[in-house]
């Protein structure tokens, strides 16, 4: 596939801000974002979100940060879903010859509201909502059935993340070479638990678009989202056998692996791979993932 550059990225700390609104705290990811790109918002020509009603309190979450994600009168849409997966929308659009420089943002101010209650939503209404099912109770069945204790979820976290794509660059940055994303049976009863198909699917189509042919080898890093700690252990089994334990712990870093807000860790993740590929050169792996027990699943692939 033909390379995206990822000219600035952008991020707050992930800590309760009870004090700083919604919009006030995606500026200051945006803010950041430009600046580290050395751009303006007139230099942008659309916007890509990540965000959900449920968390947010709103009917549309991106009306709130319309203003100062730049949207007013300008090409926006909007991701129910993790920020990498905002982040390949927005290659998309440029590998599509419709925009050449695209901002991408994912927020969540999840200590607004009731996680175990948001995450109740996202079952069946009809016969898994009236079960009490949440994204807890899920991962502690996911556990049980890997033999694992009972999880221990990410603290309570708001933030926000913003990444600039572009089709060209006039200095070599970190690039996007290849995406995928996938997502797995929404009834917890029709999926194997103790494997993750839709993780399995999205890795496969980005090897395939940056010609990958053995991630163990060719991956240099690698960046994970955990929503529960055991997961971290599950996704570097997908990706890169039930083996290569030791080798996947050597390639990942700890920074901010914990604790980061729904919708906002894999961009997150994204960011993280872009800083350290500044240091050091290679091939690196950005992984993204949201619903319970990680039905929805995204890879990227950066190189420098």
């Amino acid at each position: 596939m033909q390379p995206i550059n990822i000219l600035g990225v952008g991020r707050t700390d992930y800590n309760p801000k009870p004090d700083i609104s919604i919009p006030e705290m995606v500026h200051r990811a945006v803010q950041a974002a430009l600046a580290d790109a050395g751009l303006t918002m007139k230099d942008v020509d659309a916007r890509v979100t990540a965000s959900a009603d449920l968390w947010d309190g709103l009917t549309a979450s991106n009306v709130a940060i319309t203003e100062v994600v730049g949207a007013v009168m300008q090409p926006e849409a909007r991701v129910a879903g993790d920020g990498l997966l905002a982040a390949c929308h927005g290659a998309m659009s440029i590998l599509a010859g419709a925009y050449n420089v695209v901002l991408v943002v994912a927020h969540c101010k999840s200590s607004m509201g009731d996680s175990d209650g948001i995450t109740n939503w996202t079952f069946d209404p009809i016969f898994q909502q009236p079960l009490g099912l949440n994204d807890v109770a899920a991962s502690a069945l996911q556990a049980s059935t890997l033999s694992l204790a009972p999880p221990l979820p990410c603290p309570i976290a708001d933030g926000a993340a913003a990444i600039i794509l572009s089709h060209a660059s006039p200095l070599p940055t970190p690039h996007l070479i290849g995406m995928g994303w996938a997502l797995d049976e929404h009834y917890l009863g029709d999926r194997d638990l103790t494997d993750s198909p839709a993780l399995r699917e999205a890795a496969r189509r980005a090897y395939t678009l940056a010609d990958i042919d053995d991630p163990k080898r060719d991956i240099t890093f690698v960046e994970l989202s955990d929503q529960f700690d055991y997961q971290r252990k599950l996704w570097a089994s997908v990706l890169f056998g039930k083996t290569s334990e030791v080798a996947h712990t050597a390639k990942t870093s700890e920074v901010s692996a914990r604790g980061v807000p729904p919708f906002v860790a894999g961009l997150d993740r994204l960011i993280e791979v872009v800083l350290r590929l500044r240091k050091e050169s290679g091939t690196a792996l950005a992984h993204g993932c949201w619903g319970p027990c990680g039905q929805g699943q995204a890879v990227v692939v950066v190189r420098q």
